[in-house]
């Protein structure tokens, strides 16, 4: 069978794997759906309907947020409506300057509301706020109504189409990518591995199995928290992500076995010699089909050939029993040769578990006779955004005192604009629109990013306004500046600006040609939008983090003592995870990243707003250690390598159980309630220590016990320095415990 590698073109097979494809995948499809209106309809000598549906694309792409075809297919949908009915209400409000203000107030009012709907509310939001805004500098003499609407319906409905080809492509969708990615990381751990067992590494590559192990890892916990950001927004009836989250789980579980033979050392004996041959092939082997997953993966085919695999390990069992019965061989090396036959017939379910996942994935649904559209689940979705609306609809919602603040802001800054006639006074709402987050630390980041990339942006567009006049040159420069824009949109903010801004501006001066005046206008009036904007999110029922940590503190602990007394719980009895184990993984693993972003808005504020800061940092950061030690030691429950049970082993399962529950407990009283001391859980670990390294050197030759037992007592010492920080944040952050931990 020829290497995956060599049968298919190089770079194919390297695009699952690029680190910025799925940017990429975006950037493409809304150059595409921006550069055909402008284009086509600039061809048909239609400069005015060629620049407001290339405004309406442009759009349309932005709020194009990405995640679940199903949600994107609704946003769209809905986009291409609303962009155009709140353009024409704008243009038709634009005389009479408080009525456009009043409904700017409304728009800007439902748009904060919308969050409640998750992602699709906020992206279906800004792009029907900034129509509406579009509609008000564009006057019924250079476009009427019919044609502001229907060219921007036209831009919009491109959009979609776009993407519902794309859809029907299967490109690169995020998910389907990092899962691929996972598969091909796991390939290269087993080519490092295969290589250590050759002794072909050089001595400047002798970390090459660490290195590619921890990449592994990094991927699996980037397409993890992939997985767990979509699940959070898809209905019950998705059985497309647990099914990635299987296939990563395989991959994870392959790279451990692999890690385990590349790891053998006395398999390296001269005598052994047909042995390890057999091992290698077997190896290369498993990478091809490794590989060949990723691919399959990532462009969607159903077939995963494992015959070569189940081949070479028949091979290798029969160079195992010649080996056991060799004269001249001592018992190390067939020993080795035996674990490592038995931790790669491990793979056989695993790979088993890939080929069912990919028939389901990729199977009639995305054969050459399926449907043009992704399924639809209109009725929860709206079911279950209706729900969390009624659920905000207080004053001490998040969201509620979010809506009312940009509805206020809005208003000024569109009161400003009409009320006093300035000239392309619309750059102040808009920016306000942008710039204005729930919280106050989100506010300032995109503020001070809006300005800087808005100056830088500004500079740039006076030095093309002023230097290139031939129309060819400008489309290929608004074509260029749309790709890059939102290749960069949510990586780099600032930078994404900086070219929005020529972009935007192009536009509107060859719809409404005003030259460098327009350029230093907006920076004037971006800066005062922005001002604007920070007024609001401190002065108007500002949220502050150091309010909202605390409960969600809280409730990460809650979810790591679970996901904790679940796993402890399979380690005892010796079995492997089951499903509920699986979810409550997810939830402290969501819970965990909640937590870090929670904290992370608290450093974006003002410094007198925060507090205990190191105490906050402490138990973010062991909490996520422990968080990922517990999902090691998932990998390794259920593997198959008995060893005897620890004499202190239910005793320290116990205590660390209990002090977790503590601490968690703790943490949901206001105010925190006393932990105690950790007695119970230092007598168990001093128990716990010596049988660790009995059973470490009574089990040497097995990887999967001594790599358990390095994370047991990782953990212990995890759950100690957690208990320190919570007793550091109730006695008031700056304290120490009295306990020696």
């Amino acid at each position: 069978m020829p290497d995956i590698q060599d049968a298919m073109p190089p770079f194919r097979f390297r695009l699952p794997a690029l680190p910025l494809t799925l940017g990429l995948s975006v950037a493409v499809r809304g150059t595409l759906a921006t550069a055909v209106p402008l284009l086509g309809f600039g061809a048909l000598h239609l400069p005015i309907v060629s620049l407001l549906a290339t405004l309406g694309a442009l759009q349309t792409s932005i709020a194009d947020v990405g995640g679940p075809y199903r949600d994107r297919f609704i946003t769209l949908t809905l986009a291409s409506l609303l962009e155009p009915l709140a353009a024409v209400a704008g243009q038709a409000l634009s005389p009479w300057w408080w009525a456009a203000t009043l409904a700017a107030t409304l728009i800007a009012f439902g748009i904060g509301l919308a969050r409640a709907f998750g992602q699709i509310g906020a992206a279906l939001g800004f792009a029907t706020g900034m129509s509406y805004l579009v509609g008000l500098v564009i006057p019924a003499a250079t476009a009427g109504p019919a044609m502001l609407g229907g060219s921007l319906f036209m831009g919009a409905g491109w959009t979609l189409l776009v993407a519902l080809a794309f859809w029907k492509l299967r490109p690169y969708k995020r998910a389907e990518y990092e899962t691929a990615e996972c598969f091909t990381a796991c390939a290269e751990v087993i080519a490092a591995a295969a290589a250590d067992i050759a002794g072909d590494v050089p001595a400047t590559e002798g970390l090459r199995l660490a290195r590619t192990h921890h990449e592994l890892r990094r991927r699996v916990e980037l397409a993890r928290t992939t997985l767990e950001q979509l699940r959070r927004d898809a209905d019950g009836r998705n059985l497309t992500l647990p099914r990635l989250l299987v296939l990563v789980r395989s991959a994870a579980r392959i790279a451990a076995n692999a890690l385990a033979v590349g790891e053998l050392t006395a398999i390296r004996a001269h005598c052994a010699q047909p042995g390890r041959t057999a091992l290698a092939r077997t190896l290369a082997a498993l990478e091809r089909v490794c590989r060949e997953s990723a691919r399959h993966i990532a462009f969607g085919q159903q077939q995963l050939d494992t015959r070569e695999y189940e081949a070479e390990l028949n091979r290798l069992s029969a160079s195992l029993a010649q080996l056991r019965h060799a004269p001249d061989c001592p018992p190390q090396p067939w020993i080795e040769l035996e674990h490592a036959l038995a931790a790669l017939d491990r793979n056989r379910p695993h790979l088993g578990n890939a080929a069912e996942v990919l028939a389901q994935l990729f199977g009639d649904e995305h054969g050459t006779g399926s449907r043009l559209f992704p399924r639809l689940y209109a009725r929860e979705f709206l079911h279950r955004g209706l729900s969390n609306l009624r659920a905000n609809l207080q004053p001490g919602s998040v969201i509620f005192r979010h809506a009312l603040r940009l509805a206020l802001a809005v208003a000024a800054g569109s009161a400003l604009y009409t009320g006093l006639g300035l000239p392309h006074g619309i750059w102040i709402p808009l920016t306000v629109l942008v710039v204005l987050q729930p919280d106050v630390g989100g506010t300032r980041e995109r503020a001070l990013q809006r300005t800087v990339g808005t100056v830088a942006g500004v500079a740039l567009a006076g030095l093309l306004i002023t230097w290139i006049d031939d129309t060819d040159i400008v489309n290929l420069l608004l074509v260029a500046l749309t790709f890059f824009t939102l290749l960069f949109l949510r990586r780099r903010y600032a930078l994404a600006v900086t070219l929005l801004t020529p972009l935007i501006i192009l536009l509107l001066e060859r719809l409404a040609p005003s030259g460098l005046a327009l350029v230093f206008e907006r920076i004037a009036y971006t800066t005062a939008g922005a001002a604007l904007a920070l007024a609001a999110g401190y002065w108007l029922w500002p949220s502050w983090q150091r309010r909202q940590l605390p409960v969600q503190i809280a409730a990460t602990l809650d979810a790591t003592a679970r996901y904790a007394a679940a796993t402890l719980a399979h380690l005892s009895a010796d079995t492997g995870v089951d499903e509920g184990t699986i979810e409550l993984r997810r939830a402290a693993e969501t819970e965990s990243a909640n937590a870090d972003a929670a904290y992370q808005r608290m450093l974006a504020e003002p410094r007198r707003q925060r507090e205990n800061e190191l105490a906050y940092l402490a138990l973010v950061s062991y909490n996520e250690r422990l968080v990922r030690h517990l999902t090691d030691l998932d990998e390794f429950l259920g593997t198959g390598e008995a060893a005897a049970a620890a004499p202190a082993l239910e005793e320290w399962i116990a205590a660390v159980r209990e002090t977790l529950e503590r601490i968690a407990q703790s943490s949901k009283e206001k105010p925190m309630k006393e932990l105690g001391d950790l007695h119970e859980l230092e007598s168990a670990n001093a128990r716990m220590s010596p049988a660790l390294g009995r059973w470490q050197a009574a089990d040497r030759e097995h990887p999967y016990p001594v790599l358990r037992q390095a994370l047991l007592e990782k953990i212990a010492t995890d759950v100690s320095a957690l208990f320190a920080a919570a007793w550091r944040l109730r006695h008031g952050g700056d304290s120490q415990p009295r306990e020696r931990l």
